[in-house]
């Protein structure tokens, strides 16, 4: 009983770790500039982008290209009210990736 026990302890363990992430499960998307809002701005998508039907197809894509990009949070920036016109932009938020701020000095 323990042999069988121990067996598919081990086959279930060993499947586990065979798992590869789909870009789905590799970005975060947010939408709300709080969530983002100490992560590294990589790059904006895209432009306005209607949420209308076939937008699955246009978030896909948006999601592969914040995967290719290095990024780990894709926000959709909510233009209008009713959430009809969109703009996708990518962010990495990975420890040691949040942005730093520049003091520029005036010379006098």
């Amino acid at each position: 009983m323990q042999r069988a026990l121990l067996a598919s302890f081990i086959a279930l363990t060993a499947s586990a770790c065979s798992h590869t992430l789909t870009p789905e499960e590799l970005v975060h998307i947010v939408d709300s500039p709080a969530d983002v809002r100490v992560c590294l701005h990589v790059a904006d998508l895209s432009p306005l982008v209607a949420t209308v039907p076939g937008f699955v197809s246009v978030k896909e894509a948006m999601v592969a290209q914040t995967v290719a990009l290095g990024g780990t949070h894709l926000y959709l920036k909510r233009i209008t009210p009713d959430w009809l016109w969109v703009q996708g932009i990518v962010y990495d938020c990975t420890p040691g990736a949040s942005r730093r701020e520049v003091v520029i000095r005036a010379r006098g």
